[in-house]
C-alpha cells in the first residue's frame, strides 16, 4: 500500500514541477490540494506539505519533491 502511495506522491511532485503554475488557477492552489492529499495519506506528517507555502514567488516549490520526500519519509518500517 505505502508503495501505492508513493507513486501518486511522485506522480503529483511532477505535475507541480512541469504544469503547476497553469494547472492551479488559485495563487496557493497546488498547496491546498497538496497538503489536503498528504494529509488524507499520511494524518498530521502529511501537512508539512503546507511548508511549500513559504515560497511566495511559486519558483522554487516546484524544484523540491515535498510530497515524495514525506512519502518517504512515511516509509513503513521492516518487520524482524
Amino acid at each position: 500500500m505505502w508503495e501505492l502511495k508513493l507513486a501518486v506522491c511522485i506522480i503529483y511532485d511532477v505535475l507541480d514541477l512541469t504544469l503547476g503554475r497553469t494547472l492551479f488557477v488559485i495563487p496557493f492552489g497546488g498547496e491546498l490540494v497538496g497538503c489536503a492529499l498528504c494529509a488524507a495519506m499520511f494524518g498530521t506528517s502529511g501537512l508539512l506539505y503546507g511548508l511549500e507555502a513559504l515560497d511566495m514567488t511559486e519558483q522554487i516549490d516546484g524544484f523540491i519533491p515535498t510530497a515524495t520526500l514525506i512519502a518517504l519519509m512515511n516509509k513503513p518500517k521492516p518487520n524482524r
